[in-house]
Parts: structure tokens; sequence; C-alpha cells
């Protein structure tokens, strides 16, 4: 993995668990997600235009087409997950069980290889997800985060074939949060509307940052992912887990001798995949 790609990643990490965080905090993330999400896709798109993007190719519609859809059932199951559970563990679960299902396709697919390193790594992200699954109070918020994981499997595969048909990353991203938002108004139920204008008269200055730094955490997460592979990308990524944590306590979720453990395995972890 070049210096490049592994500056982009890490600081991907650290955003993607910031704007997490951000979300967590808002009175009905279901209904902030969706402001997010559209707010993002236009800062996407404006860079895009800013630096001059190319035009999707038509080859790649059908691989926006699957990114759109993931996205928009992962940021329907996120923000569920995070309604009914703490942050590091709805996000600890979706991001750890999300990498360990996604080497072997992406080790299929890409050939991107399975070493003794590897497997370690694997046996130390069960290890940190069985700490924090077994310590899970609410079953809805598990399945959630479980359905997100799957989510966060399937994206990069879905990403990294858009980036293979020739996408540039900024309107790659900008096109499949567009594609995303109509799944999301759906799953917001009755009183949408409503629902959208509290929740953005509520935290309207951190809602736009949030958007900000999703954009940017995407944007990055995507320029790794033309740069290497899949599995490695993802891992590297998940090294927010320990962020995430940590957010999680500075924002008053006391840490327990079990959610410090189960960070710390599945960050070892990631890093061990990612070899």
């Amino acid at each position: 993995m070049t210096s490049l790609a592994l500056a982009a990643i890490l600081a991907s990490a650290v955003l993607h668990a910031g704007w997490n965080a951000l979300l967590k905090r808002s009175p009905d993330p279901s209904a902030a997600s969706v402001l997010l999400v559209a707010l993002a896709a236009v800062l996407s798109g404006a860079m895009g235009l800013v630096v001059g993007a190319s035009a999707v190719p038509p080859a790649a519609w059908p691989f926006l087409l699957a990114t759109g859809l993931i996205e928009g059932i992962y940021f329907v199951t996120l923000t569920r997950a995070l309604e009914q559970l703490p942050l590091g563990s709805a996000y600890g679960i979706s991001r750890g069980l999300g990498l360990l299902l996604i080497w072997p396709f992406s080790a299929l697919w890409f050939a991107e290889g399975l070493e003794a390193p590897v497997l370690a790594g694997a046996t130390l992200l069960s290890l940190g997800l069985f700490a924090l699954i077994s310590s899970v109070g609410s079953r809805r918020g598990l399945a959630f985060a479980i359905a997100c994981a799957v989510t966060i499997t399937a994206y990069p595969l879905a990403y990294k074939g858009a980036l293979h048909a020739g996408v540039d990353p900024f309107p790659l991203f900008a096109v499949s949060l567009a594609l995303a938002l109509p799944l999301q108004w759906l799953a917001l139920g009755l009183g949408r509307g409503a629902r959208l204008v509290a929740a953005w008269r509520a935290q309207p200055k951190r809602l736009a940052f949030a958007a900000l730094i999703c954009a940017a955490s995407f944007i990055l997460f995507l320029v790794a992912l033309a740069l290497a592979g899949a599995g490695r990308v993802t891992a590297l990524r998940n090294t927010s887990v320990l962020v995430a944590s940590l957010l999680g306590w500075l924002a008053g979720e006391p840490p327990t001798r079990r959610s410090v453990l189960s960070a710390v395995c599945i960050t070892a972890g990631a890093v061990l995949v990612a070899y």
C-alpha cells in the first residue's frame, strides 16, 4: 500500500468515526441522516465540479445503482442501531463484523492474499465482536448492527467495481448518496417532513459539519480504494472503532473493561488483516 493510500484511509477512519458520533448525538438520528446524506451529496457534487471530474461512463451505471441501494440500506440500519445501542457497540459490531465478512470476497474477486497475519487478525476480530455482542442489551439494536455490517461488506466491492469502470470519486459518491435518499425517505415513515424540519432546527451547524466530514471521509476512502485492495482499505478504515470508543466515552458513555478489550481487539485485528 502506498503512503498516499495509507494517509487517505487513516484520515478517512478518524472522520468517519467523527460524523457517526455527531449523528448519534442527534435527537432523531434517522431524520438527521437524511439531511446529512443530502448535504454530503451536494458537497461531493460541488467538489467534483471544482476539480473537473469526468462524466459517469455508461458501463458504470449498474455499479452506481448497486452502491445507491447499498448506501440507502446502510444509513437506515446504521441510524436504527445508533438509536438503540451505545456508539461503541453499534459502531464496533457493524464495522468489525463487516470487515470479518468482506475479506473472503475481496480475496476471491480482487486476488488479495490470506496470509497468516490475516488469519490472526480475523481471530482477534472475532474475539472483539464476541465481547461486544455478548454484552448488548437490545436484540433489535443488535439485528440492525448486523444488517449494517452486511452493507459494509457489500459497498466497498460495489464502489471498487465502479472505480474500475472509470468513475471519478466525487461523482461516484455524490450520485450514490443521491440514489440512497429515496430509501431513507421511505424508511422515515409518517410525519417525514416535520421530523426533517425538527432535526434541522435542533442542530443546523452540527448537521452541516457532520455532512462536511462525512463527504471528506468517503472521498478519502474512495481515493484509497482506487489505489489499494478493497480488503486492506476496509480493514485499515476500521481502526476507527478505537476512535469511536474514545468519542463515545467523551460523550458520556462510560467505558467498561469489556468494551475497551473489544475495541482494542477489533482495531488490532483490522491492522493485521491489512498486513
